[in-house]
């Protein structure tokens, strides 16, 4: 289903995979998909670690995307571009404490600090990956990394007067 109305407000979903999020993104008009409420705790950083505060409001969400999410986040930074996740995008995230190599986790380190990366196992600990090769990993030993969920989907808000508002979307 697409958003093709002018003057409108659409979804564009990703979907996550077992190790990317899905290439081809599902576009979804919040008119007619069944939407239901899941709690925004606030920012998580895909830059430099930030305080992890929590800032809880209701966000309206797909509900079938709802179903596997416990909660979303509000990215704040540019880290995981590469994974098509951009500043001010929803993504939406499964409580889970541990994750798969490559999985993209949202992960407290350095006292309560919170970040969005790719998380890899290595002979050192862990190391949690950024996406874009302007911010440097981060290696810690694997009492320093604390997994606190793994990203089902990434949510974008369009608005567009233009006929067709995905056309150029990646």
């Amino acid at each position: 289903m697409g958003c093709y109305a002018a003057s409108m407000t659409c979804l564009l979903i990703q979907h996550r995979g077992p190790t990317r999020l899905d290439p081809a993104p599902e576009t979804l008009d919040p008119r007619v998909e069944p939407m239901t409420e899941l709690p925004l705790l606030g920012r998580v950083s895909a830059g430099h670690p930030l305080e992890a505060i929590e800032d809880p409001e209701p966000v309206q969400v797909p509900q079938r995307l709802a179903r596997k999410a416990a909660y979303a986040l509000r990215v704040q930074g540019d880290s995981m571009r590469g994974e098509q996740i951009e500043d001010g995008d929803l993504v939406l995230i499964a409580q889970r404490a541990t994750a798969d190599d490559g999985e993209t986790v949202v992960a407290l380190i350095d006292d309560g600090r919170a970040t969005l990366k790719r998380l890899y196992r290595v002979p050192e600990g862990l190391r949690l990956q950024p996406a874009n090769p302007d911010y440097p990993s981060i290696d810690r030993p694997l009492g320093g990394v604390e997994v606190i969920g793994v990203v089902i989907a990434v949510m974008r808000v369009i608005e567009s007067d233009d006929p067709n508002p995905f056309a150029l979307m990646p």
